[in-house]
């Protein structure tokens, strides 16, 4: 079988990580740029850096892929904008993009940029992947949670490419849905700034720290069912790093095989956390997924990491490319040698002695070493009765190659749309003013609690809204393989008197309207600029809640076609869970229905964790949120109170609070709105 070999994704964080790179195999480089990318604490690229790297990759055949992959604010959208105008004047192949107001406004400025959808968007269905697609991106970076069976349906069926993480660090929560950073020290994921709290301790343990990925005996079956990239996690890491695991992954993608116990050893001393898993992958998902840094004594690595120095040093260069050679000696022309697009000439001599032949002309030429080229094809033409220098052809060959080389290092000529390519945002009609509050509940006895107190709308979870026929809140995570009972539940709640769902992953959106729901946009969209709001509407949302990330100062810029909701109460969704931990914290035995779980950290705080549908988990907050502000003054139509462990008594008093203006007593926060993320 024919099989096309999957590019080869490696991390750069510095221009020497370039080189790392791309002599150990890759066949793309991925790097961060100015500051709207998700590893801002990397060593990062100057302008002139990042345009020399480019056009090293392009050079040796190497794709450039820059990450511009964070959630933007109004008054940054200009400064996001300028960056990837200069990259694809720069001559980036792709960008990988977050923020969807921001790849909105990319794709209307330079059509032909192709845009990739991070792993930031949480993309993990088949409706994900098609809704990224339908709007614009070239290629789907899929969730790390995805099974080996979810990851072969979207790549055959979905129509876009899709991309996967093949070695390094897991998150246990989501990639796009972790709040945890953000709300306990400011340091937002979705900002690129991720303290990693879940690597610290809580409940005496380490509960939340995953091993790191390691797909290594797959990468054969995801060549064979078409994914396009494969993905190395790692930008923070040291350029021996990637140097070392590239190979690894470059040699098992070229020869389309499993790992040797050396191979998998190598990797281990490189970097690992008490081993590795594949366990999302597989499906097996427990215990064995988690573990903590392994310390390895440098003595043990010294001697991986000096070869792998040698093999980027400055000035080394891998065969990567491959170049045609037609040489040709004549009385009337001399020697000319033409390599790809360029032709350089020489001089000839008369034969005294020994003629020049073509086998000297062949071994002269060949010697590429030193160069990025390897000769594919040789035509050698020779007058009888003439010599060339060998001195003479080595320099030929020497200027073709340095001429060559520099022709390839020029970025492509390219036409960046400017003025204001999107008229239609600055039309929106303006929204009315603030007209009231919502609720989200989980449980029946909550939304009977709120029944006739006056509040705008009552969202209530699947399974609590199939058997009310309140607006239904989806999951934001369900498989494929769920999706059927997810639409048996959404039938019942519509046949009881719903016609509106509340959405949080753009997946979700399709499923919706295929079924004939208005679509209500929750948190998990990440709406954090005026250009998201349109753009989530251009997929039929017509209310969307705004991110809790924002300050007020940003949600007062916040305009568009859409109703827009804030969430003002409640304890907040900090992360959401594919591995139980629920089930963790009480030996293995499903607890969901016996009281609430709590993981508590090092200050003694402590975080509740919620049963989620599909037995996965959301933590939310150690405290609620309170927020008592002028709405109107804020253009939001409608603020949310989010009820979760609270009694049905308690989101009665609550509610009554915030409609009359009471005032309320406990112990609670004001979330983000004031203080803001980094």
């Amino acid at each position: 079988m024919n099989v096309k070999i999957p590019e080869l994704l490696a991390p750069a964080g510095s221009p020497e990580g370039v080189r790392a790179a791309v002599q150990s195999g890759a066949g793309a480089v991925y790097m961060g740029f100015g500051t709207f990318n998700a590893r801002r604490n990397a060593q990062g690229f100057s302008h002139e850096e990042m345009a020399d790297a480019i056009a090293y990759c392009r050079a040796r055949n190497v794709k450039s892929n820059i990450t511009l992959n964070i959630l933007v604010g109004d008054r940054e959208l200009d400064d996001a904008l300028e960056d990837a105008k200069f990259l694809y004047e720069a001559g980036a192949d792709a960008l990988i993009v977050q923020d969807l107001g921001l790849a909105r406004l990319i794709h209307a400025h330079a059509p032909d940029f192709a845009l990739h959808a991070s792993t930031q968007m949480t993309i993990h269905t088949l409706d994900g992947a098609r809704q990224a697609r339908d709007i614009g991106f070239s290629r789907v970076v899929l969730s790390r949670e995805c099974t080996r069976e979810q990851i072969e349906q979207i790549t055959r069926e979905a129509g876009v490419e899709t991309e996967v993480f093949v070695h390094g660090a897991l998150c246990m929560c989501y990639s796009g849905q972790c709040y945890l950073s953000a709300v306990i020290g400011q340091r937002s994921g979705n900002r690129g700034l991720c303290a990693q709290p879940c690597r610290l301790p809580y409940n005496g343990g380490y509960p939340l720290s995953l091993k790191d990925l390691m797909l290594a005996g797959h990468v054969a079956e995801l060549a064979d069912w078409g994914v396009s990239s494969l993905k190395i996690e790692g930008r923070m890491k040291r350029p021996e790093y990637a140097a070392i695991v590239t190979k690894v992954y470059a040699d098992l993608l070229r020869e389309h095989r499993k790992p040797t116990a050396g191979e998998r050893d190598i990797l281990r001393r490189v970097f690992s956390r008490d081993g590795f898993t594949d366990g999302y992958y597989t499906g097996k998902k427990g215990d064995s997924m988690f573990g903590t840094k392994t310390d390895v004594p440098m003595n043990e690595v010294k001697s991986l990491y000096d070869e792998a120095a040698r093999r980027f040093a400055e000035g080394k260069e891998a065969p990567l490319v491959p170049v045609n050679l037609f040489f040709s000696a004549r009385r009337d022309t001399g020697a000319v040698l033409s390599a790809g697009e360029v032709t350089v000439t020489g001089g000839t001599e008369q034969a005294k002695n020994r003629p020049t032949t073509p086998e000297m002309v062949e071994k002269s030429l060949s010697k590429t070493g030193g160069t990025p080229f390897y000769v594919k094809n040789m035509h050698i033409e020779v007058e009888d009765g003439l010599v060339v220098p060998a001195s003479v052809m080595n320099g030929m060959r020497r200027d073709a190659l340095a001429l060559l080389l520099s022709k390839r290092s020029v970025a492509p000529s390219r036409d960046w749309m400017d003025g204001n390519v999107l008229p239609r945002d600055e039309e929106a009609a303006p929204r009315e003013g603030f007209r009231g509050y919502t609720a989200a509940v989980r449980t029946e006895a909550q939304a009977k609690a709120l029944e006739g107190l006056g509040l705008e709308a009552v969202y209530a979870t699947l399974e609590v809204a199939a058997r009310t026929g309140l607006p239904a809140v989806l999951p934001r995570v369900f498989s494929d393989s769920e999706q059927g009972q997810i639409e048996m539940l959404l039938g019942e709640a519509m046949s009881r008197g719903t016609n509106t769902v509340l959405v949080g992953n753009i997946g979700h959106i399709p499923l919706a309207r295929r079924l004939g729901f208005a679509v209500h946009g929750d948190f998990g969209l990440n709406a954090y600029n005026s250009r998201t709001l349109c753009a989530l509407a251009e997929m039929g949302v017509s209310r969307q809640t705004l991110s809790f990330e924002a300050r007020l100062a940003q949600i007062r810029d916040m305009s568009g076609p859409l109703e827009t909701d804030l969430i003002v109460y409640g304890r907040l969704p900090l992360m959401i869970f594919e591995n139980c931990a629920i089930r963790r914290q009480h030996g293995g035995k499903c607890s969901c229905k016996n009281g609430v779980t709590v993981l508590t950290d090092r200050r003694h705080e402590s975080f509740p964790l919620l049963p989620e549908y599909g037995c996965r988990n959301t933590l939310i907050g150690n405290r609620p949120l309170c927020l008592r502000e002028d709405f109107a003054r804020l253009g939001v139509q409608t603020a949310r109170l989010l009820f979760t462990t609270e009694s049905p008594e308690e989101c009665a008093h609550i509610a009554r609070a915030f409609l009359s203006g009471a005032p309320l007593e406990g112990e609670f926060t004001r979330g983000l709105y004031k203080r803001g993320v980094e």
